[in-house]
């Protein structure tokens, strides 16, 4: 008798401590792999730049440190941004035309609003750097502002077409002197919270089981009081 009145609260118990400690172990396997990524990304973006044909560089290429041979065309994209400390201001994306007389967007930093239009000359034949494909736009992004040239990301196919340049970004990491610019490395922001969600679930393990022993030790406790009148 019993044995049956358990059977619902043990199962119960079981079940779900079973399927909390799986969802913890999950996230704990989440948070090596995790890891795992943002090493190798921090070992790609700190290696020894190299030389690279454009033509190999695809979405597998991100971070990838490289060093490109060229020249700066005049034209150039500003796309809204704000940096800490200094505030608001735009990321500054001009092309740079390789000797193949390929053409790649290079983000060459941060200007404060008032160095918005600027005259830039810049003298540079070799800038070293890491290959990005930014996914910034979705749905509720707003179009260019084409007349004073104000973008709202980096919108990697509309500025590409606009610049008559390769699908392909270089995030300057090499300091040019360029007057006003403030250079912005590639630091990718990884979300890690795989710890802290596998501790919660680890934590309703642990609760789950303190109620079921409630719950089971309430059982039998009922179950005595009611024998123990029987025999009275």
């Amino acid at each position: 008798m019993l044995a049956r009145k358990l059977l619902f609260p043990v199962g119960l118990g079981l079940f779900g401590v079973t399927i909390l400690c799986m969802l913890g172990t999950w996230q704990i396997n989440r948070l090596n792999w995790k890891n795992s990524l943002i090493n190798e990304v921090i070992n790609s973006i700190s290696m020894e730049p190299q030389t690279v044909e454009l033509e190999n560089i695809d979405i597998n290429s991100q971070y990838l440190s490289v060093v490109f041979e060229g020249q700066f065309l005049e034209d150039e994209i500003h796309v809204l941004f704000s940096l800490k400390p200094y505030g608001p201001g735009f990321k500054i994306i001009k092309p740079f035309k390789l000797k193949s007389d390929e053409i790649i967007l290079v983000d060459l930093g941060f200007v404060k609003e008032r160095d918005k239009n600027i005259n830039r000359k810049i003298k540079e034949t070799k800038i070293m750097g890491n290959i990005f494909f930014p996914n910034e736009t979705d749905y509720f992004t707003p179009s260019p502002n084409f007349t004073k040239n104000i973008w709202f990301s980096r919108d990697l196919e509309k500025m590409s077409s606009f610049l008559n340049s390769s699908p392909r970004m270089l995030i300057l990491s090499s300091d040019l002197d360029i007057s006003n610019i403030v250079v912005t490395p590639l630091n990718p922001n990884f979300v890690n919270n795989h710890l802290q969600y596998s501790v919660t679930w680890f934590s309703m393990a642990v609760s789950w089981l303190f109620m079921s022993v409630y719950l089971i030790s309430r059982v039998v406790s009922k179950h005595r009081k009611v024998k123990n009148l029987n025999v009275l």
